[in-house]
């Protein structure tokens, strides 16, 4: 999966679906009210420190998974030639 499929809020909610915790739950365990928590959860790119903190909270690597995201990007750009990637 390339960056610009993956959806981190979608995979933390796939998570928080799994851990069967709600997002109310996690946004107290990162300090955030939940109201701009939910918002936050709508879009595909978070701030690092947020997804830093709510990996710790779900005891999953978010960090790790966008890295593979990157890397696949890196991978399938690395035979295009230069000027095509943008």
């Amino acid at each position: 999966m390339r960056t610009d499929e993956f959806h981190i809020g979608n995979a933390i909610k796939a998570r928080l679906k799994e851990e069967e915790r709600s997002e109310a739950w996690l946004a107290r365990k990162v300090h955030c009210d939940p109201g701009n928590f939910n918002r936050i959860l709508k879009r595909a790119s978070m701030d690092m420190d947020l997804l830093r903190r709510i990996s710790i909270s779900l005891n999953y690597n978010f960090v790790s998974e966008y890295a593979r995201a990157v890397e696949q990007e890196i991978n399938d750009n690395h035979f295009k030639p230069q000027e095509a990637i943008s």
